[in-house]
């Protein structure tokens, strides 16, 4: 039998290296959690690619 619906989106999972999540926890300030650093991280990097792109969306052609 299906869930019900929360109103959340669905968790994501996946495995880092341990040095990497020993490293990244090292990071995280007091009060914050990692899903709300890794939620930040997401919407920098979006962001940046946003600014990468060149105007009016068209692909650069050699």
């Amino acid at each position: 039998m299906a869930r019900p619906a929360t109103g959340q989106t669905k968790p994501i999972s996946f495995r880092p290296p341990p040095q990497l999540l020993k490293d990244f926890d090292a990071t995280i300030e007091e009060g914050r959690t990692r899903s709300d650093v890794l939620v930040e991280l997401m919407h920098d990097r979006i962001n940046r690619k946003r600014r990468e792109r060149p105007a009016g969306g068209e692909e650069k052609t050699g």
